[in-house]
């Protein structure tokens, strides 16, 4: 992207959130959106096949689309798309497709598929020997949100996914992304029900009734492996929302 380019993009950005301008903010957006995809299919054509949508027009959210976070999100975006490094890492390359595909969530897409080379593709046996576990774990990972494709033959695994699922950031963040397809297809009841299980197995692992007892020396970001403690704080505020979608007591509140 050239300097000028850049910076025609930036004050067309800053004009239509000053003047709410939603058509601008929307003609923005899709530029920004198809050069990632441009430039992702061009750096990474080792990695990736394609990438397609499953509509061709996004219907974007009107209310996300004039917030403060989507013009902070399209003014990142920009940056990044100008100074991605040629050839950079398996671990660089998940954290660019796990945020494109969670910020075409937050736009209102409602599917976007990446397909793979083939040889950018490790088989269970391979990814496992590579994490370091055993193929039971690797098999409950992919149902917590851990890649898989499926082939013609086979279940493949993409190779970011080995560096990706020891980064904990976002290790969870695909498997929040992943339940969150998973809610799409889920009544809130059926939704509650999986949450209290997955509380469940978390209480009995650590003893424990809530996150704030079982990790009560630490936080998030002083631990080695926080994978738990996010699962736990992320459960526990999406029942919270649901119990209340539902109409019963919002747990986040205290009562009167």
């Amino acid at each position: 992207m050239s300097k000028v380019i850049y910076e025609m993009t930036e004050s067309n950005i800053d004009v239509g959130f000053r003047e709410h301008n939603q058509y601008v903010i929307e003609k923005e957006t899709d530029y920004i959106l198809n050069k990632i995809v441009t430039i992702m299919l061009s750096i990474f054509s080792d990695k990736l096949k394609g990438i397609t949508f499953n509509k061709t027009v996004i219907q974007f959210n009107a209310e996300y689309l004039l917030s403060v976070k989507h013009q902070k999100n399209l003014l990142k975006w920009l940056r990044r798309i100008a100074s991605l490094e040629i050839s950079p890492s398996d671990l660089e390359f998940g954290k660019l497709k796990i945020d494109l595909e969670n910020w075409y969530y937050q736009l209102g897409g409602e599917k976007i598929h990446f397909e793979y080379q083939e040889g950018y593709l490790l088989t269970p046996s391979e990814a496992s020997t590579q994490l370091g576990i055993s193929k039971v774990t690797l098999n409950k990972y992919i149902k917590q949100g851990l890649e898989c494709v499926n082939t013609s033959s086979h279940r493949k695994i993409p190779k970011f996914i080995i560096e990706i699922w020891k980064d904990p950031v976002y290790s969870i963040r695909l498997q929040m992304m992943a339940q969150e397809k998973q809610r799409q297809n889920q009544s809130p009841i059926e939704r509650l029900h999986e949450i209290n299980n997955e509380l469940t197995t978390l209480q009995v692992k650590y003893k424990s009734a809530t996150y704030q007892e079982a990790f009560k020396e630490f936080d998030g970001d002083s631990m080695d492996d926080p994978s738990d403690y996010y699962t736990w704080k992320y459960l526990e505020e999406e029942k919270s929302e649901i119990i209340t979608l539902l109409g019963g007591l919002d747990f986040g509140k205290k009562e009167k």
